[in-house]
């Protein structure tokens, strides 16, 4: 496992292929939206460990996405095409208030998980591989960095607020 600061194209074929087969079972499962939200749940803590710029989820998250490169190198091998780095934009802002709030967020996700039944712990990996390893693309990179981040910031910035001025 290396750490990694961006994703492949072929890393990018495995996360398609996850999210694809998540959409299929989705359909397959006749449409319940608990099938759907588990996966979009995995991808919101899959990006929460991404936006950590370092610290233990940080760290966690750079070795996810370097292991899903390293398997992507299966893709040119199967298909006889070459490989290249995605352009990247690591989300940044996360204030000491939004860190709070994103442990909080890797807290609840890393207990879901444990306590998922195995297939709803397999969508919601699945969502967490999906969600970190698209973090680090410049155009989800950036959605998140336009929404999550000032979600997490501004929660934890009241969170704060009404800790401090409870009296």
């Amino acid at each position: 496992m290396n750490p990694a600061t961006y994703i492949n194209v072929s890393t990018l074929a495995i996360l398609g292929v996850l999210i694809a087969l998540h959409v299929r079972t989705f359909i397959k499962g006749g449409k319940d939206p608990k099938i759907l939200l588990t996966g979009i749940g995995g991808m919101v803590a899959g990006s929460t460990l991404a936006i950590c710029g370092g610290g233990f989820m940080g760290v966690v998250a750079t070795y996810i996405v370097g292991s899903l490169n390293m398997a992507g190198l299966f893709a040119p091998w199967a298909t006889g095409t070459g490989d290249r780095a995605l352009s990247s934009a690591a989300p940044q802002g996360l204030t000491i208030e939004g860190g709070l709030i994103a442990l909080i967020v890797g807290a609840i996700a890393w207990v879901n998980i444990r306590e998922a039944g195995k297939k709803e712990r397999l969508r919601l990996l699945g969502g967490l591989l999906a969600g970190a390893g698209l973090t680090y693309t410049g155009g989800f990179g950036g959605l998140v960095d336009r929404t999550l981040i000032p979600l997490y910031n501004g929660i934890g910035g009241q969170l704060i607020n009404l800790v401090e001025n409870w009296v």
